[in-house]
C-alpha cells in the first residue's frame, strides 16, 4: 500500500513537472512576437492621441501591415483579432496590399470599409494589448505582443526586430528613434524657445511677397546648430503637430522668423504655417519629433504692430519688434489718450461704422482713415468732426466679417483705435458703453448709443440626440448650461418666447423638426438650433432637411406659388447617409428654374446670409472637389428632366470631369425633407456665380464681371463688348489679331465648351454665362443640359459653320466670336485636334454607360420611395420598370448621336480627305 502511494506521488510529480514545462513554453508563447513569411503586423498604436486622423475625424488607434512580397495579395478572408481565444474576431473585406506596400486599419470598433479606409470591429486596450493577423485558413502568420507605452509612440518591425518607436509612421517605413524596451515618458533636452510673437501685424513688417502676417520667433540657446526638420509647433494644445517644420538649420545663438500665415509654404526662404495666428489664439506651442513639448506659451491680445518678446526671461510689450534679433530692453510704454474712438458698428439692414470724437476740441479727418485686418483702408475727406459728436460710415471700401473681424482706425497711418467684432446678426449693433463692449438691439448710428445694453448672447440649446436616425419613442432632451430658459417647436416653425417653454424630454414618435431658442436675463437671446428626426428608416444616401414657417413655404408660400421670386429664411440641415449631422445654418431659399418652376417638385436655391450669422459654410458636400466653400447651393429638382431620368444633367456633366477644363456644376443625390415630410430625391448642384469663381480660383468677385446671356449679374458686359467689338472689326485669322485675342480669351475654354454644346446637340443655347476676374481671361460656364440628345441628327458642325439649329434662343455674341475665330488656322487645328481626342476618349459610349450606372447605382434603393412621392405627378417616372426603361433609352440617344457625329465628321466640318485622315483617321 506504501509503494503503491510512493508511486503514485511520483506519477502526479512527473505530471506536474510536464504540464510545468508545457505551460513555461506555451504562456512565453503567447508574448512573443510571430511571423510566417513577408506580409506582417509592421506597426501597432495602442493610443493615436495626435499621430493621424480617420476619416470620421477622429485619432483612432490603428494596426499597420507590411507586404514584403514580390507579389500583390487580396485579403478578402483574412482575418484580425485582438483576442488569441477568437483569431476570426474581424474578417478583411475585398481589399488589396500592394507589393512593397503598407495598409492601415483603424481599430475603432465602427466595423466599416468606407472611401477605401479599414475599421475593425474591435478596439485596442492601451494597458497592452496581442494582435494577430491569420490568413484565410484562420492560420496566424503574424502575432505581436505590445506593451503599454507612451501616448503616440507605437510598436514596430525595424527589419531585424520589434521595438517601440518614439514616432508612429503609419502608412510608411518606420524610421524613427525606436527603443527595445516601452516608452513611459517622452523627454527631451532641446535647449529652443519662443523668444516673441505679434499676432496682429497690420503694417509693421513685410513679408517676400509684400502682405503682413502674424509672426513668430524661435531662438536657439544651445552651443550647437539645430535642425528644425521633424520639429512642430501649433495653436491648439489638443493637437501639438499641427505644423512640422522643414528642412530649415538654426545656427547656435540664432533666431528664426516663422510667419504664421496658413500658407503652408517655404519660398525665398520664408517659413510660412499652415495655420494663422490670431488674437483668438491662446497658445503658441513648440514640440519635438517626439511630440514632446519643448516651449508653451500663453498668448496676449495685442493691439495693432505691438509685438511680445522675452527679456531676461521675463515677458514684455515692444512697439519696436526684434524678429529675428536679440530682443531689448525698450518696452512699450502704452498709448496716448485717444480723441476718436470706434463707438458702433452694425451689419444690417446696412454695413456700418460710427465713430466718435471723445476729445475736448473739434478734429479734421483728413488725416484718419480705417480699415479691416486685409489692409484695405477707407480715406476720409476733408471734414471737421466737432467736439462729443459723431460720424458714420457706410460707404466701405471692405466688408465686415461678423463672426471674426478686427477693425482698425488709423492717425497718419498709425493705429489710434481697435475694434474686435466677435459675433453679429441680424438688427443688431454693437459699442462702446462705459469703456465696456457691448451689444444693442437698438441700432443708434450718428447719435448717442442707447442706454439698455447686453453684454452678450445666450448660449446655444444643446440635444441630447444631434438628430438624424431614431426610433419611434425616442425621447429628446434640451439643456443650456448658463440656466436660460428654452422654448422650442416641433412642425418646422422658428421659435421664440412665445412659443412652447421646454420642461421635460420630448417624445420623437414621426418625423419631426425640433427648433429650440434660449433666454436669458442680460443677454441677447440665442441662435436658433434646429435638429430634425428621421423615424424607423435609413438612406443610402444623404438627406437635407429644410424647415421654414408653414406659410413660407406653403398656402401661398414660395413653394406653392411657382411665379413668386420671393427669398423667405429657412433652417438647413445637412446629414451624411449614416445620419450623422454635417453642418447646419440659417439661410434664405427662394425657387429656381424657368420653366421647370411649373413642376410638382420646384428647385430651389439657398443662399447663406451674413445677417443670420454666415455668408460662407465650408464643407464636403461635393468629394473631390479642391475646394469646399460655398456661398449658396441649388437643390435641383431635375431641371426638365423629373419624369425621365432625373440625371441626365448629372451624367452629361460628370462625363466631362477630369477630362477637360470647362466651368460646371459639380453634383450629388440627396434626399429632401421639408418640415420632416418626404420630399424625394434632388440633385445637390453648385451655384455658377461669383462666389463659385472666388471660391474654385481665389478671384476677388468685387472686381469680377460676370454676365448671364448679355446682363451683367456682377460687374459690367464693358470688356467683353470691348473685345466682341473688336473681334467684329479685326480678322482673327492675321496672327497679330489672333494673339491679341488669346490674351483676352480663354480659347481652349471656349473651345471646350462649343464641343460640349454641339455634340450633345443642346438646343436650349439661352442657358449661357461667361465670366472674367480682374488679371484673368474670359470663360465660358456649363450648365442645363436637358434639352440634350433629343434629335441625333442635328448637325455637329453648329455654331463653326453658319448653321442655325432649333433652339429656344441664341446668344449670338459667343457665336460671333467662335465663328469668327474659327477662321484662324491655330484655332481650327485646336478645335479640331481637341474635338478628336474627346471623341477617342472623353465621349465614347461606354465611358457614358458606365457612369449612368455608377449615377444609376447610388440612387437606385431610394427610387422606390422618390416614385411613390412624386409617380402620381409624373405618368412617365411611374414605376421602377418605367424608370429603368427611361435610363436605357438614355443610352440608346446617347449613342445614337455619338454615332451619327462620328460618321458625319467630314460633311459636318467641310474636311478634305488629308485633313479627315489627320484629325479622325484613327477614330474607331
Amino acid at each position: 500500500m506504501m509503494k503503491k502511494k510512493m508511486m503514485l506521488e511520483k506519477i502526479a510529480i512527473i505530471i506536474l513537472f510536464i504540464v510545468l514545462i508545457i505551460f513555461m513554453l506555451i504562456v512565453p508563447s503567447m508574448n512573443t512576437d510571430i511571423n510566417v513569411g513577408k506580409l506582417i503586423i509592421n506597426e501597432v498604436m495602442l493610443v493615436n492621441n495626435s499621430t493621424i486622423m480617420d476619416k470620421f475625424g477622429n485619432y483612432s488607434d490603428y494596426i499597420e501591415l507590411y507586404n514584403g512580397n514580390d507579389y500583390d495579395i487580396n485579403l478578402y478572408g483574412y482575418y484580425l483579432t485582438d483576442s488569441m481565444k477568437d483569431t476570426k474576431k474581424w474578417i478583411f473585406p475585398d481589399v488589396t496590399i500592394k507589393e512593397g506596400d503598407y495598409l492601415v486599419i483603424y481599430a475603432s470598433g465602427k466595423d466599416t470599409f468606407e472611401d477605401g479606409e479599414l475599421h475593425t470591429n474591435f478596439k485596442l486596450d492601451t494597458k497592452g494589448e496581442t494582435v494577430a493577423l491569420s490568413n484565410s485558413s484562420a492560420k496566424v502568420i503574424s502575432k505581436v505582443y505590445v506593451k503599454e507605452t507612451y501616448k503616440d509612440t507605437s510598436y514596430g518591425y525595424n527589419g531585424q526586430e520589434y521595438v517601440y518607436y518614439y514616432n508612429g509612421s503609419p502608412g510608411r517605413e518606420n524610421s524613427s528613434e525606436y527603443s527595445h524596451d516601452p516608452i513611459y515618458e517622452i523627454k527631451n533636452d532641446y535647449k529652443l524657445r519662443i523668444t516673441e510673437y505679434m499676432t496682429n501685424n497690420k503694417n509693421a513688417l513685410k513679408a517676400f511677397d509684400n502682405k503682413f502676417y502674424s509672426m513668430i520667433e524661435i531662438h536657439n540657446e544651445d552651443d550647437k546648430d539645430i535642425n528644425l526638420q521633424g520639429f512642430y509647433l501649433s495653436d491648439k494644445e489638443d493637437n501639438v503637430v499641427k505644423y512640422a517644420f522643414p528642412d530649415v538649420n538654426l545656427v547656435k545663438d540664432g533666431y528664426l522668423t516663422v510667419y504664421a500665415s496658413g500658407l503652408d509654404r517655404v519660398e525665398n526662404k520664408e517659413i510660412h504655417t499652415n495655420f494663422k495666428l490670431n488674437n483668438k489664439d491662446g497658445v503658441l506651442i513648440l514640440s519635438s519629433p517626439n511630440k514632446s513639448i519643448i516651449d508653451k506659451v500663453n498668448l496676449l491680445e495685442l493691439d495693432s504692430n505691438l509685438s511680445y518678446g522675452l527679456y531676461d526671461n521675463k515677458w514684455h510689450l515692444y512697439s519696436n519688434n526684434s524678429f529675428g534679433r536679440e530682443n531689448k530692453n525698450d518696452f512699450y510704454e502704452g498709448k496716448k489718450e485717444k480723441e476718436i474712438i470706434i463707438n458702433e458698428v452694425s451689419i444690417y439692414p446696412k454695413e456700418a461704422i460710427e465713430l466718435k470724437n471723445i476729445s475736448n476740441h473739434d478734429i479734421d479727418l483728413s488725416s484718419y482713415s480705417i480699415g479691416d485686418k486685409s489692409g484695405t483702408k477707407y480715406s476720409f475727406s476733408k471734414q471737421v468732426m466737432k467736439k462729443d459728436n459723431y460720424y458714420v460710415i457706410s460707404s466701405l471700401k471692405f466688408s465686415i466679417n461678423n463672426s471674426n473681424e478686427e477693425l482698425y482706425l488709423y492717425k497718419d497711418n498709425n493705429v489710434v483705435d481697435t475694434f474686435y467684432v466677435n459675433r453679429l446678426v441680424g438688427n443688431i449693433s454693437t459699442g462702446i458703453d462705459n469703456g465696456h463692449k457691448v451689444y444693442y438691439k437698438n441700432i443708434t448710428l450718428g447719435s448717442q448709443n442707447s442706454k439698455t445694453v447686453y453684454t452678450g448672447f445666450s448660449e446655444e440649446v444643446s440635444f441630447s440626440i444631434n438628430g438624424g436616425y431614431v426610433t419611434k419613442g425616442d425621447k429628446v432632451s434640451l439643456e443650456t448650461r448658463d440656466g436660460s430658459t428654452i422654448y422650442y417647436t416641433t412642425d418646422g416653425s422658428f421659435p421664440s418666447d412665445k412659443k412652447t417653454k421646454y420642461q421635460e424630454p420630448i417624445t420623437i414618435n414621426k418625423n419631426m423638426v425640433i427648433k429650440a431658442i434660449s433666454y436669458h436675463e442680460g443677454l441677447i437671446e440665442s441662435s436658433i438650433v434646429s435638429r430634425t428626426f428621421i423615424v424607423d428608416r435609413k438612406h443610402d444616401i444623404d438627406f437635407i432637411s429644410i424647415s421654414s414657417d408653414y406659410n413660407n413655404l406653403f398656402n401661398g408660400g414660395i413653394i406653392t406659388n411657382y411665379t413668386s421670386n420671393a427669398t423667405r429664411k429657412i433652417n438647413f440641415e445637412y446629414y451624411a447617409s449614416d445620419g450623422k449631422l454635417g453642418v447646419d445654418f440659417l439661410a434664405d431659399m427662394k425657387l429656381s428654374g424657368m420653366d421647370s418652376r411649373r413642376e410638382p417638385q420646384k428647385s430651389m436655391s439657398i443662399y447663406l446670409r451674413k445677417r443670420y450669422g454666415l455668408n460662407k459654410v465650408t464643407y464636403p458636400f461635393f468629394n473631390d472637389n479642391n475646394y469646399n466653400t460655398y456661398s449658396s447651393l441649388l437643390l435641383r429638382n431635375a431641371g426638365e428632366d423629373p419624369k425621365n431620368v432625373r440625371i441626365m444633367d448629372a451624367a452629361l456633366t460628370r462625363l466631362l470631369k477630369g477630362e477637360m477644363d470647362i466651368d460646371m456644376q459639380d453634383y450629388r443625390p440627396v434626399v429632401v425633407y421639408i418640415n420632416g415630410s418626404y420630399y424625394g430625391i434632388f440633385n445637390l448642384r453648385e451655384k455658377l456665380n461669383a462666389d463659385y469663381v472666388e471660391s474654385k480660383f481665389g478671384a476677388d468677385k468685387d472686381t469680377m464681371d460676370l454676365i448671364k446671356y448679355s446682363t451683367a449679374i456682377h460687374g459690367s458686359t464693358k470688356d467683353y463688348n470691348n473685345i466682341v467689338n473688336y473681334i467684329k472689326s479685326h480678322n482673327p485669322a492675321n496672327k497679330d489679331v489672333y494673339e491679341y485675342i488669346k490674351s483676352k480669351i480663354d480659347v481652349q475654354e471656349l473651345i471646350n465648351y462649343w464641343i460640349v454644346e454641339s455634340f450633345y446637340g443642346n438646343t436650349d443655347l439661352g442657358n449661357i454665362r461667361y465670366y472674367k476676374t480682374k488679371d484673368g481671361k474670359w470663360r465660358w460656364m456649363l450648365y442645363d443640359l436637358d434639352w440634350s440628345l433629343w434629335n441625333s441628327s442635328l448637325d455637329m458642325g453648329y455654331p463653326i459653320k453658319n448653321i442655325r439649329v432649333p433652339a429656344a434662343t441664341y446668344l449670338f455674341s459667343s457665336i460671333t466670336i467662335v465663328r469668327a475665330l474659327y477662321r484662324n488656322s491655330e484655332f481650327k487645328d485646336l478645335y479640331l485636334a481637341s474635338l478628336a481626342k474627346y471623341l477617342k476618349e472623353t465621349f465614347k459610349p461606354a465611358r457614358f454607360n458606365q457612369i449612368v450606372d455608377e449615377l444609376v447605382k447610388e440612387i437606385e434603393t431610394e427610387m422606390p420611395y422618390h416614385i411613390k412621392r412624386w409617380g402620381s405627378s409624373y405618368s412617365g417616372l411611374n414605376s421602377m420598370s418605367r424608370w429603368k426603361s427611361n435610363i436605357n433609352s438614355f443610352k440608346n440617344s446617347y449613342k445614337n448621336r455619338y454615332n451619327k457625329v462620328v460618321n458625319n465628321l467630314r460633311s459636318y466640318y467641310n474636311l478634305s480627305s488629308k485633313e479627315y485622315n489627320k484629325y479622325f483617321g484613327d477614330l474607331t
